[in-house]
């Protein structure tokens, strides 16, 4: 009888620890796998940005467009498309001033076959400073909700990446148009 007891315990172990450590996605990936992602992934892409409002039409296509990635991702995002959309005649000229910022994103990667790399952007805030006499502060606060792929074997990028709101001088601006910026391009 203690057998049978002993054996079905050990068969019970066995199955709660099968159960426990059978997904390895779920785990998410190891530190040599996202190094490995980040070194594929790694160079000055160069494509394109099309900006597009939130759930809409298509703004503007912005060429020449560079993005670089190596451990987190560096793109140069135009403010150029706000100058149009923004009634406050200071405000598009302090956007229209500072002209483009750089956004600094990190990676959370969700999925990859060693050729395809699905990943979630988590870019920072972007502060452009101001006050005390010189033109107003700007805060871009950043969903951080977009992402994209790329393809190892084709050198190519792309992902989305969208402002949610703009505080100036520590006030949010209500009026503030949601824009999504796509960007496409590839490793030369």
């Amino acid at each position: 009888m203690k057998t049978k007891n002993l054996f079905g315990i050990l068969i019970l172990f066995l199955s709660v620890l099968n159960l426990t450590s059978c997904n390895k996605d779920e785990e998410g990936f190891s530190k040599e796998e996202i190094q490995q992602m980040l070194f594929d992934m790694k160079g000055t892409y160069h494509g394109t940005v099309q900006v597009d409002y939130y759930k809409g039409s298509s703004i503007t296509e912005l060429q020449n467009a560079i993005t670089v990635s190596r451990d987190s991702l560096k793109f140069n995002m135009s403010l150029l498309p706000y100058v149009e959309l923004i009634s406050d005649e200071g405000l598009t000229e302090r956007l229209r001033e500072i002209g483009e910022v750089e956004v600094v994103a990190g990676y959370d990667f969700h999925q990859s076959d060693g050729w395809n790399i699905n990943f979630g952007l988590r870019p920072k805030d972007v502060d452009v400073l101001g006050g005390y006499g010189a033109p107003p502060s700007i805060r871009i606060v950043f969903a951080q909700t977009f992402g994209g792929d790329a393809e190892v074997g084709h050198n190519f990028i792309m992902f989305n990446i969208s402002p949610l709101k703009l505080w100036v001088d520590g006030k949010k601006y209500e009026d503030f148009p949601r824009l999504v910026y796509h960007f496409r391009g590839i490793y030369e």
